[in-house]
Parts: structure tokens; sequence; C-alpha cells
């Protein structure tokens, strides 16, 4: 594993089915999708000698969901893995839409490996699919090898066992780019051992927070090398192959936007629901349809920044549109500090020069011991954001390839030509985990030429 990269590129995830002889689907990687599988087509785990089992220097360590058999030496985070189990359970039963009483009965075996010929010679490794790098699932069993850290070893079991509560209480996990992608989301937690609280789906708030995920800096990487992949390229990732690290971060990139997004969550949350269909694709289409420009402008804008702890609550775009300036006219509007892109209700051609005035004092950061960085519309010095005065007034056109991600620095005052007809947005210059420190307002002034 590449640290600050990670890896899930020998993972593997097959579907059982009651086709051919041997109760496999047939050849090597399968994405879950191609089967609707039923919940009782699924075998019981195997029986476990829990005293064959010492002989061989592994353990059992069983919570309400889950058993932990093991080879790894006893700790608290290792034998507290079963209690992460249950701790998930609920939050998925939740996110996937499970009964109460289904869930109440749904148990997963763990094997969590160190020396990988103690459990082939008790039996306890997978018929078909043993050759996995880090982690697989099939049916309520997953295998997880021992990792280097203790946030990507609880990476990898939920990913894995997200698989596990998807194939065997959904029937499917959906095609490959949405089934990785859930599995990553819900890979990617908060863990406080203190209070023995568990988040899954976050967006990681920092690198240590996250040590061997590397998911962020894969996707900013990308995108900065002008490869970023579209929504239509993320949902072409086919997982019946071995899948990249960067297909990875790029299908948890694409769930999680959608499903941190203010408005776009509702509508991605309705996914679970179409797992089983073949359609699953269009119906997701069907849904985003009516603002699936917007959908696209604001998923390039996100590759292009995405940042740990990337607010997307604050950065989501206020999309309204504009009327346009009498000769001569002007229009007076208020853009918050602690907000992304915002619609200035001015509509604007192509080439056509308007001039922008901009006044207010507002907070764009904090000193450690909380003192606030007061902050005019053309910025300060202190600190810069993407090559500019952070705090600096910006301005954009909701059209043309542009849009969002190449704003034009405004500050106190500027002329500023359109290069597209479209609506005008305004903001201040900051870093997407970073808005929430902002306070006040900046009221700016838009006049026609």
């Amino acid at each position: 594993m590449d640290k600050g990269t990670d890896s899930l590129d020998g993972h593997r995830c097959r579907l059982l089915s009651k086709r051919g002889a041997n109760g496999v689907l047939p050849g090597f990687v399968f994405a879950l999708f191609l089967t609707a599988t039923a919940h009782a087509e699924w075998p019981t785990p195997r029986p476990l000698d829990e005293g064959r089992l010492a002989v061989a220097g592994l353990r059992v360590v069983e919570s309400r969901h889950a058993t932990l058999v093991t080879d790894a030496a006893s700790s608290a985070e290792i034998d507290n893995l079963p209690r992460l189990i249950d701790l998930a359970a609920p939050q998925w039963g939740e996110r996937f839409g499970v009964e109460e009483d289904r869930l109440n009965t749904w148990r997963l075996r763990v094997y969590l490996i160190d020396e990988e010929a103690k459990f082939r010679a008790l039996g306890l490794w997978p018929d078909k699919s043993g050759d996995f790098q880090h982690g697989l699932s099939l049916g309520y069993e997953v295998w997880v090898r021992q990792q280097a850290t203790d946030y990507y070893r609880r990476h990898l079991l939920l990913h894995e066992a997200t698989h596990s509560f998807m194939a065997t209480l959904l029937g499917s996990c959906g095609p490959g780019w949405y089934m990785e992608g859930m599995a990553e989301l819900c890979g990617t937690h908060a863990w406080d051992p203190a209070t023995r609280k568990l988040r899954l789906a976050v967006i990681p708030a920092s690198r240590d927070a996250a040590p061997d995920w590397g998911r962020i800096g894969l996707v900013r990487q990308d995108a900065d090398a002008g490869k970023a992949l579209s929504i239509e390229a993320v949902m072409r990732i086919d997982n019946r192959m071995v899948l990249s690290t960067e297909s990875y971060a790029w299908v948890w990139a694409l769930d999680g936007f959608l499903d941190h997004h203010p408005a776009y969550q509702e509508r991605f949350r309705k996914a679970p629901g179409w797992v089983t269909s073949d359609e699953f694709d269009q119906s997701f289409r069907s849904v985003f349809a009516k603002d699936r420009r917007r959908l696209d402008q604001e998923w390039r804008l996100f590759t292009k920044t995405l940042d740990y702890g990337h607010d997307l609550k604050r950065e989501a775009i206020d999309f309204r549109g504009g009327a346009p300036l009498a000769a001569g006219g002007s229009r007076r509007v208020k853009i918050a500090a602690d907000r992304g892109w915002q619609s200035a209700g001015v509509a604007v051609k192509a080439g056509e020069p308007i001039h922008i005035s901009a006044t207010g004092r507002y907070v764009i950061g904090h000193e450690p011991d909380g003192a606030p960085w007061p902050c005019e519309p053309n910025g300060i010095t202190l600190d810069y954001h993407a090559g500019r005065p952070l705090g600096e007034l910006l301005a954009t056109v909701d059209a043309g390839p542009g849009a969002f991600i190449e704003p034009t620095p405004i500050g106190l005052a500027a002329d500023y030509t359109p290069p597209a007809a479209g609506t005008l947005y305004l903001r201040v210059n900051d870093a997407p985990d970073a808005l929430a420190e902002n306070e006040g307002e900046v009221t700016a002034v838009v006049t026609a030429r």
C-alpha cells in the first residue's frame, strides 16, 4: 500500500448465485448488479470450532451483529472491530431503508488476517476468490488483511461490510460505480474512541484524520492535470475488473458529492431502491434531468476545489437567474462571506463590460487564539487561496467552460467583461473547508456601461 494514496486495488466483491454447478457465477470478478440475489440465497457462514481455532492461534470476539475471527494480537482497537459493525448497522439501515426486524437479525462474520496460511489450513479461506489483495466480501462473510494503520483497517472493514449489508439485505449493490462508491463513502468514517461514537460517510477533516486513505489527493491530482472525470465517465467505471486506486477515488468523490450536497442529497438517497433494477443508471439520470446542467457545473467545481473538510453545504451554488440592467442602471447586492458562489441577480451578455464596485468589512478567518482577521473586498495578504489574496471579491458567469472554476478578481472595484452570456455570480475568495470561520458580508454594486 502506498502511504498517502491508499489502495483497494486488489479488492474483489462477487455475488453468489444459484447458477452453475458450483453455485458461483462463472468467471473471476463480477459486479453485484448483474444478478439480483434474494436474501435467502446467501449461505450461512461456515461453522467454527473454537478449540481448533485456539490451537492454531486464532481467537473469536463476538458482538451483537458481528463475529470476529483473527490471528492478530489482542488490543483495544482490534477487539473493538465487532462493536464497530454494531454501531454501523443502524446507520446502514437508515441509509438503505432496511426494516428494523430484518436489521435486528443480521449478522456478519469478519476474518482479520495476519497470516493467510492459518486460515487456509482451517478451511476459512474463500474457495473461489482467494487472491484478493486487501479485502473481500462474500455474502455474510468478509475477509480483511491486516493494515498498517488503525484508521485504514477500520475503513477497509467498513467498506467490505457495506458490500455485505447491501448484498444480503437489499439483494444487490447496484452498478459498479455506485456499489464501490457507497462502500468507499460508508468506509470513510470518524471514530471517537473516548465516546465510542462512529459516524459514517464523512469528508475527512484533515489528512491526519484519515491516514493511508488519500482519495482527495488523487482526485485533485487528476483535476489539476486536466484529467477530471465527468459524472458520466465515473458512471462508466466497471468493477468487473480490478479497479485502480484512482477509480476508487473517483467513485467515492461522486457518491460523496451527491450525498452531502443539499440540492442533490434527497434524490441521491433514493438510489438504494434501484439497486436490483437493470435500469439503475437510467433512473439516476431521470431524477437529475431537470437540473443536470447545474449538477455538472457544481461537480466540476467540486473536483477542482476538493479538499479535506470540504463544506458542501456552504459551497453549494446559490443558483438564481438574473435580469439585464437598463442602460446606465445599477443593482446593489449583498454577498455573504461564509458562502460560495452567489447570484448577483444580473443577466449579462458576452463581451459587454459592466462595472463592479464593493464595500464592506467582514471576518475572513481567525488567529489560533480566536482573534478575527478583518477583511475588505480587496482581500488580505496574511494568507492566500488559489494564488489570490484571501477574502478578495471574485466574479464569474454561470455559462461557458470557465464557469465557477476560472473566476476574475474584482477587489474594491473593476470593470468586468463577461466571457459568455448568463447570470453574474460573486463570492469572496476562500477555501471550501474554511467558510464556516467567516462572518459578515460584502455590498456590491453592479453598473451597466
